[in-house]
């Protein structure tokens, strides 16, 4: 993993390409990327993001999985060895948007905003990428 920082901060209501790049940060860091080399979901929408992601993924022999959190439904991840992208409610952004950090066997260990203050805001989930099993 290398620590790779945001360079967009705009909120969901900011111009697409001023809306932040926290999620493209992440992928950067733990797939030691350049940031111009790492997915970027800002241009699609809510709905086709993740298929996308997923799709760039298979080109490099990995896949996503997530896991929602709510007050509800704990996560079912708590026991995950290594790294992950923890989504979470962003402290810097109004609104309750989302912000995502890395984390590694349940701890951060990279806040991809260069202004954050060590404050994170509620687990929302967690992405995992994993390596496709080959049969070899």
């Amino acid at each position: 993993m290398i620590k790779v920082y945001q360079t967009k901060f705009g909120g969901k209501d900011a111009l697409l390409e001023e809306q932040g790049n926290c999620w493209q940060v992440c992928i950067a860091s733990i797939l030691e990327l350049p940031l111009e080399d790492a997915f970027d979901c800002r241009p699609y929408s809510d709905e086709v993001w993740f298929d996308k992601f997923n799709k760039w993924l298979l080109y490099r022999g990995l896949y996503c999985i997530s896991f929602d959190h709510s007050a509800d439904k704990p996560l079912a991840c708590s026991q995950i060895i290594g790294y992950a992208i923890m989504d979470c409610m962003s402290t810097t952004l109004y609104h309750g948007e989302h912000h995502v950090v890395v984390i590694k066997n349940q701890e951060v260990v990279h806040d991809p905003n260069p202004r954050a203050e060590g404050r994170l805001g509620e687990c929302r989930g967690l992405y995992l990428i994993l390596p496709i099993q080959s049969d070899k």
